[in-house]
């Protein structure tokens, strides 16, 4: 991980800290689904299987949770490298995990374009959190699940401040 900006590189307990609360928030907002399925809110081809994973997911195709775990714990680096690029603060682990989980949900490029990043490295912790707020809606509509996921992250996000 050397090539991170070193505010943003985290070591020892402070990684595993967040890492932990990430992968708890995500599994419990992402929910699990052993058999690879397409949600009506994702875009077309894009189909979800486990704990949100996307990729090369065949529709009916079936893993154990064994798996499931493994495909989670192969994701997290991506997604955490993701944050690595847009977020350029240092943040306490509660914030790092929530940041983690909505770029989880989001995406990478949703989260470097988003009010979330330009409020936090612009130091507004208080602003950037509350515009997790913002990202409750697909395809137009208010979801209720997303509200909800983006009151435990903006909560989550707060903590330590």
């Amino acid at each position: 991980m050397t090539d991170l900006p070193p505010q943003t590189r985290a070591t020892g307990g402070r990684k595993a800290a967040y890492v932990v609360l990430a992968v708890s928030m995500i599994t419990v907002w992402e929910g699990y689904q052993k058999v690879g399925w397409h949600d009506p809110i994702d875009p077309k081809g894009v189909n979800t299987v486990c704990y949100g994973h996307i990729e090369d997911v065949q529709i009916g195709e079936t893993y154990t949770k064994t798996q499931c775990e493994e495909m989670l714990a192969s994701d997290l680096p991506r997604y955490e490298a993701m944050v690595n690029k847009c977020i350029h603060v240092k943040m306490p682990p509660h914030r790092h995990a929530a940041i983690i989980s909505f770029t989880y949900n989001v995406g990478g490029g949703a989260l470097c374009k988003s009010s979330v990043a330009r409020k936090l490295n612009a130091g507004d912790v208080q602003g950037g959190c509350d515009a997790l707020l913002l990202y409750n809606r697909a395809n137009g509509k208010v979801i209720r699940g997303l509200e909800n996921r983006r009151q435990a992250e903006r909560k989550y996000c707060l903590m330590d401040n």
